[in-house]
């Protein structure tokens, strides 16, 4: 019988759909992390339960050729990446092969899924970063979390942040320290400097935002200063959050200083970004994504996109179709879709607030729905709004997921009601994570 603290030589057979690796002894799981397939490895086992078992990797005995062993100092502790250790190869067949897999197990579909569009840098191509600030034997530190947990990592060289941002965030630990400013404290909820927001556009212009426990003039301070070393910085807020929570952009957003908008470009489209908005974090890998979206579009369509958020593929497919319809939930996304309508003169973009399966209703009495766009958040669509979907006879559904079990667990539903699957195509936008963004059409026979 296993027990905790054994340890095994033992061979790893497959991956789950993390990347962690998993063996069998006498047909009983195990599941490794930092592994890969093909290799024997010694481990301590850490957890057993009556269906499976866990296991530290202490020794590769059998390495493989495709391990990675140019990995971020941080690797093992920071819970930002999870499958460095393996080579850029591996990683895209593991995607490939997790999106087959969870279409198989959770929607019963064998379809080809085509290989990934990979990342061409995959290095330093996060274009937003929340950093998380801890004072310690007064000095000022800031990292990552480690995984599931809220223990900070200091990390001074991120391998996949953007390579412009370190100096930025090593200025504002300069200014808190200079101008004695405490930082927060999440189990005593005491302490005034929480965090630090910064997002990059294509160009490497940035926004910065002072996550705070409350509003102090000192912050207008410190903006000037950042501005007048920091040429490429262009708009600079505050985010009062006053409660004690893990949500980290919650309360109150200030404007401090410059422009009141970063300002995106995305396939040649202009977008105003305000701190809250909702983009991808690699902005090339998602030109190449909305590209992949709205070929599907045929030119006389009339296309809602639902979950549109500030109007991204809204505004990139109003190009192609004949009238385009986006529809979300958050009215500040809505008033921002609506400035980015005017700033790309997409006269033929309309855009609602509410939610999808009661927009779409009333859409349908005023246009002929050919193909929709749905964008939803990691939880996938609600079955209301699936339902809406079908019972509106659309013939074509364009499904961009950035959580593969759920887009499986939906397009089994809409397999059911009488929809095949024409097209899966995963991109990686997350290197180095086991995160995959994935474009599927599907037709209704």
């Amino acid at each position: 019988m296993m027990k905790i603290k054994d340890e095994l030589e033992v061979r790893i057979i497959d991956y789950d759909s993390e990347g962690i690796g998993v063996a069998k002894v006498d047909g009983f799981p195990i599941f490794v992390k930092n592994v890969l397939i093909g290799e024997l490895v010694k481990i301590r086992i850490t957890r057993v339960t009556k269906n499976i078992a866990e296991g530290l990797m202490l020794k590769v005995l059998e390495p493989s050729l495709k391990r990675n062993n140019n990995l971020c100092k941080h690797y093992y502790r920071c819970g930002g990446c999870n499958i460095m250790h393996m080579n850029y190869d591996e990683q895209l067949e593991f995607k490939r092969n997790n999106v087959k897999n969870l279409l198989k197990r959770n929607a019963n579909l064998d379809v080809e899924v085509a290989p990934v569009v990979k990342n061409d840098n995959i290095y330093n191509y996060r274009n937003k970063i929340i950093v998380p600030l801890k004072e310690v034997n007064g000095e000022i530190l800031s990292g990552f979390f480690e995984a599931n947990s809220h223990k900070l990592v200091s990390n001074e060289d991120c391998y996949i942040e953007n390579i412009n941002s370190k100096p930025i965030i090593d200025e504002i630990k300069r200014l808190i320290k200079e101008y004695k400013l405490s930082i927060y404290d999440e189990e005593t909820n005491k302490g005034f400097f929480r965090n630090i927001m910064i997002r990059f556009n294509k160009f490497n212009e940035a926004m910065v935002v002072f996550v705070v426990k409350n509003n102090s003039e000192i912050l207008k301070v410190m903006s000037k200063e950042l501005a007048l070393k920091f040429e490429n910085i262009k708009s600079i807020y505050a985010c009062i959050n006053e409660e004690k929570t893990n949500v980290v952009l919650k309360g109150k957003f200030i404007h401090l200083l410059l422009d009141e908008y970063l300002i995106e470009d995305i396939n040649g489209y202009k977008f105003y970004v305000h701190p809250n908005s909702f983009l991808q974090v690699n902005n090339h890998q998602a030109e190449k994504l909305y590209q992949k979206a709205i070929s599907y579009v045929n030119d006389n369509d009339v296309l809602i996109d639902a979950y549109c958020g500030i109007g991204t593929i809204s505004i990139n497919a109003s190009s192609k179709a004949k009238k385009v319809v986006g529809i979300e939930i958050v009215k500040e996304a809505i008033d921002n879709a609506n400035l980015n309508k005017k700033l790309n003169n997409a006269e033929n973009v309309e855009f609602y607030l509410g939610k999808c399966e009661d927009v779409i209703k009333k859409i349908s009495c005023k246009y002929k729905v050919d193909s929709i766009i749905f964008d939803p958040p990691r939880k996938g669509c609600d079955i209301e709004f699936l339902k809406t979907v079908y019972e509106m006879n659309i013939k074509k559904i364009i499904y961009i997921s950035c959580n593969p079990a759920t887009m499986a667990r939906d397009i089994k539903y809409l397999i059911d009601v009488g929809y095949e699957v024409n097209e899966v195509t995963p991109f990686d936008l997350f290197s180095f994570s086991n995160h995959i963004e994935t474009v599927c059409c599907l037709i209704k026979r």
